[in-house]
């Protein structure tokens, strides 16, 4: 009776959302390698709309992985760096208030690199070793010219700043009516106005054996955690938890690096919470945990004090806005509970039908969710999409033109993932 009703209003609810479908290409070439090195290996998809999509493939040791990915964007990462700190000193005010206060007083005394190394020093004894050894990777690849010092701490920046995403895990009678069998979205949700917009890369981990399994992670150039992870066993989506109003502390694992390890270490959803559970812990966020193996997804509740799971059973309703759904867990960009009457409606329209295409092109397209990227892992095939922000596209003729759009509206990339994970060395 719930659907039957969301679906009955959707026409109406439809004049709420902000966001029309996107009728740009999903791409699904076979990336061409740019250039080789040891123990990298650079990829590119480009059919002229202005911004390349490059895949980035590392191999070896963590240490490996961090020198091989400096030395092969090696003139691109000083550049990403040097922006992305001028970006911090440009538009950290706004945030500055909603930061703990000793993290104010810290930026407020003696500048935004302080409050970084404050944080690192909080955070370093809970961090796995094998991060610290690929930045000293990165650190060593670029002959020390960027040193160790600040690849730490624009390693730390997420922990000051969250963004709002949204999220879907689909299974069961949410896909009914396709062959697929598991379906999670990620989109990120940070603004285009950043430095990160001109450096987005999708990077396939091949880590030694018995440190983990091969993993894919949407990110950026010489960025080593993750907001956006993806392996053939475990899927991670990530949103800031605003309506969190207790206790916080620095002192723990930074949470892109435990989604990191989640997608690198783990193979089933309980292995993943095991992770959560047993780690120390910083800010609140949400996380979406999807599984081939389990054939569900959930959604996770995630503090410095708690740890709440969600199925399709018990995560909190409330008609119309958000509505129950066998198979079916879902967040939209908005702090929770949202009022917004888009995604619950666009839910009710396509269940049964939550498909790759269908979010791409309505779902994204109606909320204009996924600014800076979007990820969405299609578990049965094996197959990942992504749209990061770039030019903007004209649609009667495939060019870029002037201005910069949004992940959400811009062409999608297919990538078979079978593939990606069997290109060796």
């Amino acid at each position: 009776a719930v659907v039957a009703a969301a679906v009955a209003c959707f026409v109406e609810a439809q004049t709420d959302c902000p966001g029309s479908p996107n009728t740009l290409p999903i791409y699904s070439d076979t990336p061409q390698l740019i250039r080789s090195i040891q123990n990298a290996k650079l990829f590119s998809i480009d059919h002229g709309t202005g911004k390349t999509l490059r895949a980035l493939h590392l191999y070896g040791s963590a240490y490996d992985m961090g020198f091989a990915q400096a030395r092969i964007l090696s003139d691109e990462i000083p550049l990403m760096f040097k922006a992305f700190f001028e970006y911090i000193d440009d538009t950290i005010a706004p945030y500055i208030s909603k930061l703990p206060k000793d993290i104010q007083k810290i930026i407020e005394d003696d500048g935004v690199p302080a409050a970084l190394q404050f944080t690192y020093e909080l955070t370093k004894d809970y961090t796995p070793q094998h991060f610290f050894d690929e930045m000293q990777g990165l650190a060593d690849g670029m002959n020390n010219t960027i040193p160790l010092k600040t690849i730490i701490q624009i390693h730390m920046f997420p922990e000051l700043i969250k963004a709002s995403c949204s999220m879907i895990g689909a299974w069961g009678q949410a896909v009914s009516n396709t062959s697929d069998i598991v379906n999670q979205l990620r989109a990120l949700d940070w603004g285009i106005d950043n430095p990160l917009v001109q450096h987005p890369l999708f990077v396939v981990y091949h880590p030694n054996e018995g440190s983990g399994h091969p993993f894919a992670t949407l990110t950026w150039t010489g960025f080593i955690g993750s907001v956006t992870s993806y392996s053939p066993h475990l899927g991670v989506s990530e949103k800031v938890w605003l309506s969190y109003n207790e206790t916080a502390s620095r002192a723990g694992i930074p949470f892109h690096f435990l989604i990191r390890d989640l997608a690198q270490f783990d193979t089933n959803i309980d292995a993943g919470l095991n992770r959560i559970y047993n780690n120390k812990r910083t800010c609140s966020i949400h996380l979406g945990l999807g599984s081939i193996s389990d054939k569900q997804a959930r959604i996770v509740e995630y503090s410095h004090e708690e740890v709440f799971v969600y199925d399709d059973q018990n995560y909190p309703v409330y008609p119309p806005y958000h509505p129950q759904f066998d198979g079916l867990v879902f967040i939209n960009k908005h702090e929770q509970p949202s009022h917004g009457m888009c995604m619950g409606p666009l839910m009710s329209k396509y269940y049964g039908s939550i498909t790759a295409e269908n979010t791409i092109r309505q779902v994204l397209g109606y909320t204009q969710s996924g600014d800076v990227h979007a990820a969405f892992y299609e578990y049965g095939t094996n197959t990942v999409y992504v749209s990061v922000a770039g030019p903007s596209i004209n649609p009667s003729t495939l060019q870029p033109q002037n201005g910069t759009d949004p992940a959400y509206a811009r062409p999608w990339f297919k990538f078979d993932m079978n593939q990606q994970f069997a290109i060796q060395q």
